[in-house]
């Protein structure tokens, strides 16, 4: 039986990155951090972002929305994986897989949309060499 996956952050993405930053911050009574934390840290679909709060092990990541792809309300969640049939089962459920990538050593990284809108960026076990 496969690992459970964990959940390594959450994306939101918000029409006005600044407003929202502000709104999260004073709402949650903790600053930013720096860097991108365990969230992806040029999202391929946000005009902007991100801004990362750290809530104990799971990062909030806010996201401007690119207003195309992603837009105002968009939830992704962000998982890291040890069985590499999730994105395959993804799929299988109506998934669609916009992007795939893999550079070098680097653990594989899969962006997809259910047909509910939610997004969810899969990270994969490291390849075996």
């Amino acid at each position: 039986m496969p690992d459970v996956p964990q959940v390594r952050f959450l994306s939101l993405f918000v029409p006005h990155l600044e407003q929202s930053v502000a709104q999260y911050q004073a709402m949650l009574g903790v600053a930013p951090v720096q860097g991108s934390g365990n969230a992806v840290a040029s999202h391929p679909f946000a005009a902007r972002g991100p801004v990362v709060f750290q809530l104990g092990e799971v990062s909030l990541a806010l996201y401007e929305c690119d207003q195309q792809t992603t837009h105002p309300g968009d939830v992704g969640v962000g998982l890291t994986v040890s069985d590499a049939q999730v994105v395959n089962r993804f799929r299988e459920q109506g998934g669609t897989v916009f992007l795939s990538s893999l550079s070098g050593d680097a653990q594989p990284l899969t962006i997809g949309m259910f047909p509910d809108r939610h997004f969810f960026e899969i990270v994969g076990p490291k390849p075996t060499p």
